[in-house]
């Protein structure tokens, strides 16, 4: 069974970039341009692995990855970045975030590390 992917970016074409290379692999992929909805969709599906882009709405929020872990307790928080030094991405790290990739990523090193995640949470 593959993946269920949930990414949560509010570049449209980044968005679509992870969902296409994403679903082009046969994951399950849900996207969302905020985290506004967030908790909502986590209280109504399971994911496996979140996509999170630190320059989205909503990120600000400081308890946003312990929500998100307590919604989802099995999933993995990949967070992506665009800034070096994002405050965000220190404190989702502490919470619990599983690893953190930049903008502009490499599909193939990102395919790597979901298609690890994949195989090992199995």
């Amino acid at each position: 069974m593959m993946a269920n992917i949930l990414i949560i970016d509010k570049n449209p074409d980044y968005r679509e970039i992870l969902a296409v290379l994403m679903g082009n692999r046969g994951y399950a992929v849900t996207v969302l341009e905020s985290c506004y909805q967030i908790i909502d969709i986590l209280g109504r599906t399971e994911f496996d692995i979140v996509f999170l882009d630190s320059e989205t709405g909503g990120t600000g929020d400081k308890d946003l990855v312990s929500q998100i872990r307590k919604k989802c307790p099995n999933c993995y928080i990949i967070l992506i970045s665009s800034k070096r030094g994002n405050g965000f991405v220190k404190d989702a790290m502490d919470k619990g975030a599983y690893g953190c990739v930049s903008k502009p990523f490499n599909p193939d090193e990102l395919l790597v590390m979901v298609n690890h995640i994949a195989h090992c949470s199995k």
